[in-house]
């Protein structure tokens, strides 16, 4: 009887999530705000070689515990790198969403609100909190992305690791 609860929950996973295996399309014709209420569309990637992409909810709560080394890599990074985020539910949750950003003193790079449009043409891939993708700066992601956090003793050394693995990639290809 276990075998067929554990198989169970296997088909269940792999059919909730089907765009895990197959390739990821890009995030690129959107326009959203930020949380400082600022415009922002896919002309955000343009002026970069690579932009890390953390993805992540305000009910997640390894999302929250990574947010300080999400502002500490920021401040690691590479002129022709960024960093920003989207929360999924911020649209819903803002005033939570930026307390958390505030508390967690994330506020040095920038989170974007998620829209219909992102997950029509790329949020809908995403099927954990968090996950991070690294996309070009035509918006296409580039890599594999990385559901959960990659390390809980140096989530920024290993991101930092994983974005000088991806410009290697990036300059390979060019």
């Amino acid at each position: 009887m276990k075998r067929i609860w554990i198989l169970m929950l296997a088909l269940l996973l792999a059919a909730a999530a089907p765009a895990a295996c197959a390739e990821a399309s890009g995030l690129t014709d959107f326009s959203t705000y930020d949380m400082q209420a600022q415009p922002v569309d896919e002309s955000i990637f343009s002026g970069y070689d690579l932009t890390m992409v953390n993805i992540w909810a305000t009910w997640c709560g390894y999302c929250i515990d990574e947010m300080p080394e999400l502002a500490k890599l920021k401040d690691m990074l590479p002129e022709n790198v960024n960093l920003i985020s989207i929360c999924d539910d911020a649209t819903t949750e803002t005033e939570l969403a930026y307390t958390i950003l505030q508390g967690t003193g994330a506020t040095n790079f920038q989170t974007l609100m998620a829209t219909q449009e992102m997950y029509d043409q790329f949020l809908n891939q995403v099927y954990a909190f968090p996950t991070t993708y690294f996309l070009d700066s035509a918006g296409m992601p580039v890599g594999e992305p990385i559901v959960g956090v990659p390390d809980l003793e140096d989530p920024a050394g290993t991101y930092y690791g994983v974005i000088q693995e991806v410009l290697a990639m990036l300059e390979a290809a060019a």
